[in-house]
């Protein structure tokens, strides 16, 4: 009985400690550690509701028409129902309130269920494309907001992780 329970401590040490959170480690041959960034991941709480990522240049090619929104994780033990609503926001030098343009919205359900959802993001991109400003001058966001389906019951302990969103194209 002893060593079953040092076996299963030493299989909960390593596992608790073997952990890294935050990037990935590759091992070269020489045996020197490389460290290499992990993908962006934005968390939404029912204490910031409202998050957002930078588009990167180059991420948006003509082709892209549909936005891939992937929610790794989902802290709700109380179930409060939520819905997240995605914008691309454009912000330009000159102005000071960047304009939203809404892609999409979506429930989770049960929710407390991470899932994958797809988007239409053509209309906003659209949008952003017929403004003026030059690609050097615009700040592109992903905003993401999370709310409450019934606004008039207060939030409780909530927390949402979203990986980085993909872009693909429209499948005809």
């Amino acid at each position: 009985m002893g060593r079953l329970t040092l076996t299963a401590l030493m299989i909960w040490a390593l596992c608790f400690f073997g952990a890294d959170c935050g990037s990935a480690t590759i091992q070269s041959p020489r045996s020197s550690q490389v460290k290499t960034e992990a993908s962006p991941v934005i968390t939404l709480t029912n204490d910031q509701p409202q998050n957002s990522l930078p588009i990167k240049a180059g991420e948006l090619t003509n082709n892209a028409e549909v936005l891939e929104v992937a929610i790794t994780k989902v802290t709700n033990p109380r179930m409060t129902p939520l819905s997240i609503s995605v914008y691309l926001s454009d912000s330009e030098e000159e102005k000071s309130e960047p304009k939203r343009h809404l892609i999409g919205n979506f429930s989770l359900y049960p929710p407390d269920q991470p899932g994958k959802f797809l988007l239409s993001a053509a209309p906003a991109l659209r949008a952003v494309s017929r403004s003026d400003a030059s690609d050097k001058e615009r700040d592109l966001r992903l905003v993401f907001e999370m709310k409450r389906i019934d606004e008039s019951r207060p939030w409780t302990s909530v927390e949402v992780t979203i990986a980085e969103p993909t872009w693909r194209a429209a499948e005809k």
